[in-house]
């Protein structure tokens, strides 16, 4: 078969089976994106602390306005909304680069373990612009992940994996708190005098501490996932360990057992091959919608019996005693002389051919 890939036993791939390679890889993405998720934590801590000043500084202003400098609240406003300012410059390209990565570990997932995902590969991409539903469906493509990249990989868990469910609490609850603290902003705009309006304030610097700090735990955990998804997935790309690749088996037959023929595992719903016997031709994958072939056993070849006697000789020409010749011709001769004369002479050849007077 021309063009067609040598598996590891010298025979080409039947039906000339591609080998499927993982279309991205996270190994860039990952270490991105880990360094931007920590920077966020930083900038995140960074602008709680200022809010935590400026709830202060909000504070003696209502109970003891006097002792208060003449720039105190003016530069812990300015310096608390500069940080919170560059939290925000530093999310885009975080975003960018999660989403990315996101949909890249998700495609190499589905080559790790197909077809057991609970949402398509584009869900990766499309689940963060829903509103209201990005806060399930990227959860939903998390553990995906965590379980594709996880299966068949000792001593790791195969199902969504709780550091999952930690990093993405922590991050709805960011939000929430942070669309909480865009309604109390708004209501500080609408207060009637100068005393609700610094109450108001108070109001979202302690909301939006609360969902600083919850934005600090779920970058953390974050952290945390990325990086044990990425190293594992880095690992199992060196190995060829993927559906169809050459390394080691990805799924787990039905009889506990791996396959390491240099295709990877089969698809769910089709035989498994079977296990080569030395001596014999390499069994041939099946194709799709049909039962696998079963390879016949050749009979060894049998060696003809010894002989067990002597095949009698058969002589050219069996010889005749000279008596027993002798003594039939004259028993011929003897017979002729006494035929009587009287006797009815035996008729002739053509004698019965004469017609009658």
């Amino acid at each position: 078969m021309t063009g067609s890939p040598i598996s590891d036993y010298g025979y080409p791939a039947p039906f000339a089976a591609p080998r499927p390679r993982p279309r991205t890889s996270v190994a860039g993405l990952g270490v991105a994106l880990i360094v931007l998720l920590a920077l966020d934590a930083a900038v995140a801590a960074l602008a709680a602390g200022l809010l935590v000043w400026r709830h202060q500084v909000l504070g003696t202003l209502l109970t003891d306005p006097g002792s208060l400098g003449p720039d105190d609240l003016h530069n812990s406003d300015r310096l608390a909304l500069g940080a919170v300012g560059w939290l925000y410059i530093f999310l885009v390209p975080t975003i960018v680069i999660f989403i990315c990565w996101f949909w890249a570990a998700r495609n190499n997932a589905e080559l790790y373990f197909p077809n057991r995902g609970t949402l398509a590969v584009g869900w990766a991409i499309g689940g963060w612009f829903l509103p209201l539903a990005n806060w399930v469906l990227p959860l939903l493509v998390a553990r995906d992940i965590h379980r594709g990249t996880m299966a068949g990989r000792k001593g790791k868990p195969a199902g969504g994996g709780q550091i999952t469910g930690w990093w993405w609490g922590p991050y709805v609850i960011a939000e929430i708190l942070a669309l909480a603290c865009s309604g109390e902003n708004g209501n500080a705009k609408k207060a009637a005098d100068i005393t609700d309006f610094v109450h108001d304030l108070q109001a979202v610097a302690t909301t939006g501490i609360a969902a600083l700090i919850a934005t600090i735990a779920a970058a953390l955990l974050a952290i945390g996932y990325v990086r044990t998804i990425t190293n594992t997935q880095n690992a199992r790309n060196r190995e060829g360990d993927w559906y169809g690749g050459p390394g080691p088996a990805v799924l787990p037959g039905p009889y506990g057992m791996g396959y390491g023929y240099g295709y990877g595992a089969p698809m769910p719903g089709y035989s498994a091959p079977q296990m080569p016997v030395p001596g014999y031709p390499a069994p041939q994958m099946p194709m799709p919608g049909y039962p696998a072939p079963q390879m016949p056993m050749p009979m060894p070849a049998q060696s003809p019996a010894p002989p067990t006697e002597t095949a009698p000789v058969v002589q050219d020409r069996i010889p005749v005693a000279d008596t027993q010749i002798a003594d039939t011709h004259s028993a011929d001769t003897q017979s002729a002389e006494t035929w009587s004369s009287d006797a009815p002479k035996p008729a002739e050849p053509g004698d019965w051919l004469t017609p009658p007077s």
